[in-house]
C-alpha cells in the first residue's frame, strides 16, 4: 500500500506534489486544531468553571450553616475601624469574588465591580457586610452567562 502511494506521488508533476503537500498539512493542522487542542482548552475552562461554582456553592452554605445555628454570619469586631476598601476587597476575596473595579468615592465609601457572581452568594455576602457595618447603598445586578450576574455597587460605612 505504502509504495502504490509513493508510486502515485512520485508520478505527479511538482506543482501537484506541492498541492498534495500543502492539503496533506492543513489536514493535518485541521485534525491537531478539533482533535486535540480545542478539547483540551474546553477541559480547561469547565475547570476553571466549575471551581467558580464550588468556591460560590461553599459561600452559601458556610452562610447557611450559620444561620441556621443561630449565628449572624462572621463579623469582626474592628470593622468600623478599619478602611471599608480593604474590608470590601478581602472580604470578597474570602468569598470567591473578583472585584474587577475597587474605588474610593470618599472616605467611609467605596464603589465596586463584579463581574460574575451568583446572586444567592452575593446577597449572602452582602448580608455578612451589614453585619459588619458596611450598608449597600446603591446596587445594580445585571444578568450574565450560566446563570451569573454582573454588579455594580456603592457601599458606605453605616453609622454606630
Amino acid at each position: 500500500m505504502i509504495a502504490s502511494v509513493r508510486l502515485w506521488f512520485a508520478a505527479l508533476t511538482q506543482r501537484e506534489k506541492w498541492l498534495v503537500a500543502t492539503a496533506g498539512i492543513l489536514a493535518g493542522l485541521s485534525i491537531a486544531v478539533f482533535a486535540i487542542i480545542m478539547p483540551a482548552l474546553s477541559v480547561v475552562e469547565k475547570a476553571a468553571l466549575d471551581l467558580d461554582e464550588a468556591v460560590q456553592r461553599r459561600g452559601r452554605i458556610v452562610a447557611k450553616v450559620a444561620l441556621t445555628q443561630g449565628q449572624r454570619p462572621v463579623a469582626r469586631t474592628a470593622a468600623a475601624a478599619a478602611d471599608i476598601g480593604l474590608l470590601v476587597t478581602q472580604s470578597a476575596a474570602e468569598k470567591g469574588f473578583d472585584v474587577i473595579k475597587s474605588a474610593n468615592a470618599a472616605p467611609g465609601q467605596i464603589s465596586i465591580r463584579i463581574d460574575q457572581a451568583r446572586a444567592p452568594a452575593f446577597l449572602a455576602w452582602v448580608n455578612e457586610l451589614e453585619a459588619q457595618n458596611i450598608v449597600v447603598r446603591t446596587a445594580t445586578l445585571r444578568s450574565g452567562a450560566n446563570g451569573t450576574v454582573t454588579v455594580e455597587a456603592q457601599m458606605q460605612m453605616g453609622a454606630q
